[in-house]
């Protein structure tokens, strides 16, 4: 009984390791530059920083904002380099890049109804 336990308690603990964080949808978007796939995870108020200016917005704004981002740094690739959780919000660090630079992405997600929702966005250069 208490092997089947540990087997148990390792099957879980290996299911909820492997467990993705940043949906799928997201990933898509950075690679392809659509922020417009990019919103549909937006919270309705997102804290975005790129580079050195920080901005507190609303959907409609962090879509025009990252419009304008992926205009000027059209990606080539974005790939997921960390993902985590703690009680009260979930995150993910990737990699985008561009024909010129590299960028770390940094998400901070919400969850509601079984939902992810990006509340805080940081763009920086590599």
């Amino acid at each position: 009984m208490q092997r089947f336990i540990i087997v148990i308690a390792l099957l879980l603990h290996g299911i909820a390791g492997n467990a993705q964080i940043v949906p799928e949808g997201i990933v898509h978007a950075f690679k392809t530059g659509d922020a417009k796939e990019l919103s549909t995870f937006f919270h309705n108020s997102v804290e975005i920083k790129i580079l050195t200016e920080t901005q507190i917005s609303s959907k409609n704004q962090a879509t025009r904002i990252m419009q304008d981002f992926f205009r000027q740094h059209p990606p080539i690739s974005f790939d997921v380099n960390y993902e985590d959780f703690k009680p009260d919000t979930q995150y993910g660090l990737g990699t985008m890049k561009t024909s010129k630079d590299s960028f770390r992405i940094n998400l901070y997600f919400m969850e509601l109804k079984k939902e992810k929702f990006i509340y805080y966005l940081n763009i920086e250069k590599n």
